[in-house]
């Protein structure tokens, strides 16, 4: 190189941040951010599903979000949003086929070709993994249909790269899942973060009323003193009570049932709930 160079930082090269031309005025930056919060906020939904149906418990070490991977997507799905790629570490997929079919031992470290029940394997996770990611981005709303891309004329040009990796408790070992968005898919993205919608309630408005969470108090003791002896209390007092016959159920401070508490295997429990009539 001749002349003088411009850059005068000393920051290796590629720890530099590249400019492309198509994210420019975009919310582009906002998508790793997105989904590093996304992932913090609900780090066992892809762990859940391992656990749930292949018995395998996987915790979540860390996730990365990279603008390109060496390694290309091993399922390519296209969408109405655009185009979803999935990869998977070979001992984390070989793993799962163990355990799917009922066998005991721990995967081999080997490397032998890839097998059809694999491949069936593979296709499976991807299309499952590809929706619980979906709806933890789009607050529970999936992909939609996913099928696969099979044009081996067309390259993909993936956006972003999220990887989530983690550790089995089987084998005590890491491996990846890799979840791939196109351009497409990460415009959709940006466009919904720059203008988000009020969710919109389908159905019957009092259907959706009968699920709100509602928090119910259960008064199990009670006890009447002078004020005096409540400004006179210090930590460490004790006071001697005792449970009520008849326990009173209340939301928001009003009385609704009353009922009995009992105890079985250390845990109590509330039975005979009678209601409660308020003037």
């Amino acid at each position: 190189m001749t002349g003088h160079s411009k850059v005068h930082h000393g920051v290796p090269a590629e720890s530099l941040t590249r400019l492309k031309p198509q994210k420019l005025g975009r919310h582009y930056h906002k998508i790793p951010q997105y989904i590093r919060e996304i992932a913090s906020k609900h780090p066992r939904n892809i762990s859940d599903y391992f656990l749930r149906n292949y018995r395998i418990n996987l915790e979540l070490q860390k996730l990365e979000v990279h603008e390109q991977r060496a390694q290309a997507a091993e399922c390519i799905y296209r969408c109405t949003l655009g185009k979803v790629g999935f990869a998977i570490d070979r001992a984390l997929l070989t793993e799962a086929l163990e355990c799917y079919y009922g066998g005991t031992g721990l995967p081999s470290h080997d490397t032998p070709p890839i097998s059809t029940s694999e491949q069936r394997m593979r296709n499976r996770l991807g299309v499952d993994i590809a929706q619980i990611f979906a709806r933890s981005l789009l607050a529970g709303a999936t992909f939609g249909e996913l099928s696969p891309h099979d044009n081996d004329y067309e390259i993909v040009q993936w956006e972003y790269v999220a990887e989530f990796r983690y550790t089995s408790h089987i084998t005590g070992s890491q491996s990846s899942i890799f979840i791939y968005l196109d351009n497409q898919l990460v415009d959709e993205l940006t466009s919904r973060l720059a203008n988000p919608q009020p969710a919109r309630l389908n159905g019957n408005p009092a259907n959706h009323i009968k699920h709100l969470p509602v928090r119910l108090d259960c008064v199990v003791a009670s006890l009447q003193m002078p004020l005096s002896q409540v400004l006179g209390l210090r930590p460490g007092d004790i006071l001697m009570m005792r449970l009520l016959e008849r326990c009173e159920v209340q939301i928001n401070q009003q009385k609704l049932f009353r009922g009995t508490i009992f105890e079985e295997d250390g845990a109590l429990y509330l039975t005979s709930l009678e209601s409660v009539k308020n003037p």
